[in-house]
C-alpha cells in the first residue's frame, strides 16, 4: 500500500469518526435549543442498538454539479431498498452517506439535490435529508437552532415515519403519501388521542387544504401555484421552459376574460367599456411576447437535453389558447376535437367554439348602428366584403372622438399584438429546433408559418386598402 492511498483512506476514516461522533454526541442527545423534550434526532439511539444504522463514506464528483449529487442519492435510495435489515427492525434503519473531499462551497449544491431528490423519495416512503457545516435547515420546533449542521457533508435517508407529518404536512404531494401509510393513526379517536397535539393539528389543516399562512398567499393561493411545478429531468433549463409555459396559459387566460368581457360589453353597446377590456388585452398579449426572450435564453443543446421526455406534450394542444383563438373569431372544429373526452375540457372548449367571437359582436354592432348594412348569411357568417367596406366607412367618416373608431383601433391593438406574438414564436422555433417535427405531431417551423400569416379581424385589415390617400376629413 502506498503512502498516499494510507494516507487517504486514514483521512476517510477521520472523516466517518468525526460523523459517528456528531450521531452520537449530538444527535442521540437532548438540546436546550430544540424547543422540545427529547434527543435531538429520535432515530438515533434505537437504530444504533438495532445495529441497523449505516454510515458509507462515496466520492464526491466536483465536476457533476448537485445534479450529480442527486445522481448519487437516487443510488443509495435503490441501495437502502435492496438491503435486508434485521427483521422488525426495517423502520428503524437508516443508511448514512458521506461525501468525501466536497469542496466547503460546494455545500450549497447538496441543499439542492436534496430538494430535487425528496419526493422522488417520499413517493417511495422514504425520508432523505441534508448535513454540512452550514445547512440552513432549522428544527421544526425552534427555527433558530439550526439542527441539521452536521461535521461533514453527507445525506441520510430513512422509513417515513408517524412524526414525519412535522416535515410533509406543507406540500400537498408529500402530505398525500404520508396521509395514504399513516391516515389511519389519525381516523381512529383512540388512536389520535395519544398523538401530540401539534400532530393533530397539522394533519387536519393539510387534510383541509392547508390553513392560510398570511392573507396575500390565501388571496392568492401562492402555496398552491408554488406547487404546481413538476418538470421530468432535473435539468436547470427545463423548470425555465417549464414556467414559462405555466406563465404564458395564464396570460391565455387573462387575455380569454377580457376578450369574452368586450364581447358581452359590445352586445349591450357599452363599447367604450370593451375599448377598455380590449386595451388591458393587447397590453397582455404584449407582456407574452416577451416570455419568447426568456425561452431564447435556452440553447438548442440544453433544450435537447430534456426535449425528448416532453414526449407528446406540445403547445398545440394548449386548450385555453385554443378557445382564445375561438373568441376572438378563428374557428376550428377540426381542432377542438383534439379535446373530445378529456373530462372539464372538452364541455368548454365546445361552447368557445359554438358562442359568438368577438369579431361576431363587433360586426353586429356596426349592423345595428347602420354602418354594415348586410346581415349575416345563413350560416352564420357575416359579408367580408360588406365587413371591409363598413370599416373603411368607420375610418373615412369618424374620428378618433367616435367609439367605433376606438374600437377599430383598439380591436386592431390585439391583432397586432397576436400577430407579434406568433411572429416571435416561429422565430424563436427556428433559432432552437430548426426543422424539426413538433412535439404534438405538427410539420413545426411550417406549421407555425402557416399560423403566423392568419391575420385576426381580416375585413379591418383589408379596410386599410381601399382607403383614400391624404388628411382625414376629421
Amino acid at each position: 500500500m502506498s503512502d498516499a492511498t494510507s494516507s487517504s483512506e486514514e483521512h476517510g476514516m477521520n472523516e466517518i469518526g468525526d460523523v459517528r461522533a456528531w450521531l452520537t454526541g449530538f444527535l442521540a442527545r437532548p438540546h436546550q435549543d430544540l424547543g422540545r423534550e427529547g434527543n435531538v434526532c429520535p432515530f438515533v439511539v434505537p437504530a444504533l442498538r438495532a445495529k441497523t444504522l449505516h454510515v458509507e463514506l462515496v466520492g464526491y464528483d466536483s465536476a457533476a454539479g448537485w445534479a450529480g449529487i442527486a445522481d448519487q442519492m437516487r443510488c443509495q435510495i435503490e441501495s437502502y431498498d435492496g438491503r435486508v435489515w434485521p427483521e422488525g427492525k426495517e423502520s428503524i434503519a437508516s443508511l448514512v452517506t458521506v461525501l468525501r473531499d466536497m469542496p466547503d462551497h460546494h455545500w450549497p449544491l447538496l441543499d439542492e439535490a436534496q430538494r430535487h431528490v425528496k419526493g422522488e423519495a417520499v413517493r417511495r416512503g422514504l425520508m432523505i435529508g441534508q448535513f454540512h457545516p452550514d445547512c440552513p435547515e432549522p428544527s421544526v420546533w425552534n427555527p433558530g437552532f439550526a439542527v441539521s449542521r452536521a461535521p461533514q457533508p453527507l445525506f441520510a435517508i430513512r422509513r417515513m415515519s408517524l412524526h414525519d407529518i412535522l416535515f410533509l404536512h406543507g406540500d400537498a404531494r408529500h402530505f398525500s403519501e404520508y396521509d395514504r401509510r399513516f391516515g389511519d393513526h389519525y381516523a381512529d379517536v383512540r388512536s389520535a388521542a395519544h398523538l401530540p397535539q401539534r400532530f393533530v393539528d397539522l394533519y387536519k389543516s393539510a387534510k383541509a387544504g392547508g390553513a392560510p399562512t398570511s392573507a396575500y398567499i390565501d388571496y392568492q393561493s401562492i402555496d398552491t401555484l408554488l406547487s404546481l411545478q413538476r418538470p421530468r429531468t432535473a435539468h436547470p433549463a427545463e423548470m425555465t421552459f417549464y414556467l414559462v409555459g405555466q406563465a404564458k396559459e395564464l396570460f391565455f387566460k387573462l387575455v380569454y376574460e377580457e376578450v369574452s368581457a368586450a364581447r358581452l360589453a359590445l352586445v349591450v353597446d357599452r363599447v367604450d367599456e370593451a375599448v377598455w377590456n380590449l386595451r388591458r388585452a393587447a397590453t397582455a398579449l404584449g407582456v407574452l411576447a416577451r416570455t419568447w426572450d426568456v425561452l431564447s435564453g435556452i440553447s438548442p443543446a440544453e433544450l435537447n437535453a430534456f426535449r425528448e421526455s416532453l414526449g407528446s406534450a406540445s403547445g398545440i394542444d394548449s386548450y385555453m389558447y385554443r378557445m382564445l383563438e375561438f373568441a376572438l373569431g378563428r374557428k376550428s372544429a377540426a381542432l377542438a376535437r383534439r379535446y373530445a373526452g378529456v373530462a372539464g375540457v372538452s364541455e368548454s372548449v365546445h361552447r368557445a367554439l359554438h358562442s359568438s367571437s368577438l369579431h361576431d359582436e363587433a360586426l353586429g354592432l356596426l349592423y345595428r348602428r347602420g354602418i354594415l348594412t348586410v346581415h349575416r348569411g345563413a350560416d352564420g357568417g357575416w359579408d367580408t366584403a360588406a365587413a371591409r367596406q363598413a370599416w373603411a366607412l368607420v375610418y373615412q367618416e369618424y374620428g378618433p372622438s367616435s367609439d367605433l373608431f376606438r374600437l377599430a383601433e383598439t380591436l386592431m391593438d390585439v391583432a397586432h399584438a397576436f400577430s407579434g406574438w406568433r411572429s416571435l414564436h416561429l422565430l424563436l422555433v427556428e433559432r432552437t429546433i430548426g426543422n424539426k417535427r413538433g412535439t404534438g405531431g405538427t410539420t413545426g417551423v411550417d406549421w407555425l408559418r402557416k399560423s403566423a400569416e392568419h391575420r385576426f379581424f381580416p375585413d379591418l385589415w383589408q379596410a386599410r386598402f381601399g382607403l383614400p390617400s391624404g388628411a382625414p376629413p376629421w
